[in-house]
């Protein structure tokens, strides 16, 4: 199982020095990782979302586990 703590750290590598940040990140037994962001007084962009998930999925690799990922929004 990869670690949610791996996950926050690489969430917040991403996050530093922007105006996004996490609001939660879990990781289930099947390695489902489910990324939840916001934004202070703007929504989260499509494209925050896939940028996010391209940082993360460059960093893990699916040769030793395998894994789903999903970066959301925490807005409406």
């Amino acid at each position: 199982m990869i670690p949610a703590q791996l996950i926050e750290s690489l969430v917040n590598e991403y996050l530093k020095g922007t105006q996004l940040s996490l609001v939660e990140a879990t990781v289930s037994e099947d390695n489902d990782i489910e990324i939840i962001i916001t934004r202070k007084d703007e929504g989260v962009s499509i494209d925050d979302c896939v940028n996010l998930s391209r940082h993360i999925e460059s960093k893990l690799d699916r040769d030793k586990e395998d894994f789903s990922l999903t970066v959301s929004s925490a807005g409406i």
